[in-house]
Order: C-alpha cells, then structure tokens, then sequence
C-alpha cells in the first residue's frame, strides 16, 4: 500500500469507527510501524484534516453541534479527578480538555474529549498504569476544562456538582 493509500485508508478507520483508534491498532491495520502512523496523521491534519490524539488514541474530530460551551477552573489534586470528570459527564458534559499555566511555555493542553465513565475509567486506569502525574501539578493543582454541553440546564447541574465537590477555584 503506499502512502496515499495508506492514509485515505487511516482516514477510513477513523471515520468509520467513531471512537478514538490507537496508533498500535492502525500500524496493525496498515502493516507499517506506529511511527509512519504518526507521521501519515501529521499530515492529514496539514492538509486540514481533524483529527486529534487522545489518551485512548486517534479520533477524527467530531462535528461542530450547536452546544453550549464553558471554561470551568478548578483546583484538586490526584484524588479528586476521577470524581471532578464524573460529575462533568453524570449531567451531560463532555471534558474537551484540561489546560494548564506555566510559566516558561504558557498555557499546557492535554485532549481529554471524556463522553463516558467508561472513557473516565480507561483514562484513569491509563493515568495509573504509566504513574503520570496530573498535568495540574505543575500549576498547585489548578487547571481549567472546556466542557460541552446541549443545554444550560446541563452546564448548570455540572456547575452545582463541582462546587458541591469543592473543586471549583474560587
């Protein structure tokens, strides 16, 4: 297969799977190794391709929905985030991302793109598994999310739920 092919066909994948495609699983699919992949993805997003790189894997970025968006801060450590992005998700949030301030790069983002406590538990079982730290640490535990949501009933109920948590940073 060669290159055009190759990423018509990762494209292929990602459409059709509608989750995120780990880069092991296409090198798999496309017989090369994951760095080609990596590679292959680089520059079907130069040629303005959406996709994005989650802890689960390669996603193509979902369509733009009329749904409301908001920047929640918050500020916990390592034992409250599992809770923090349930409550997001429990009233109907997805969890775009967490961001970070540093002093020396500005702000740090890591893509979350959290639907699910399925998706929560794989990204915690993942944070744990590899002994990452929280991206927060490097901030006193104090972070920002972009949480979507389909109505402002919805972004309220997540509001109410991470003050009543304690994690909002007041």
């Amino acid at each position: 297969m060669d290159s055009v092919s190759r990423r018509k066909h990762i494209l292929e994948i990602l459409t059709q799977s509608g989750a995120a495609v780990t880069g092991t699983e296409l090198s798999k699919q496309c017989e090369v190794s994951r760095q080609i992949i990596v590679g292959d993805v680089a520059i079907l997003r130069a040629q303005g391709i959406g996709i994005i790189s989650t802890p689960r894997g390669y996603q193509r970025v979902p369509a733009e929905k009329d749904g409301k968006k908001h920047v929640f801060v918050c500020c916990h450590g390592m034992d409250l985030m599992q809770q923090e992005l349930e409550a997001i998700v429990d009233n109907g949030g997805i969890v775009h991302n967490v961001v970070v301030e540093h002093d020396v790069y500005g702000n740090l983002e890591g893509t979350l793109n959290l639907h699910s406590r399925r998706e929560i538990y794989q990204y915690v079982k993942r944070m744990k598994e590899a002994h990452a730290e929280l991206l927060s640490c490097i901030s006193g535990g104090i972070h920002t999310h972009l949480v979507e949501t389909n109505s402002d009933e919805d972004m309220k109920a997540i509001e109410q739920a991470l003050d009543q948590l304690g994690v909002l940073y007041k």
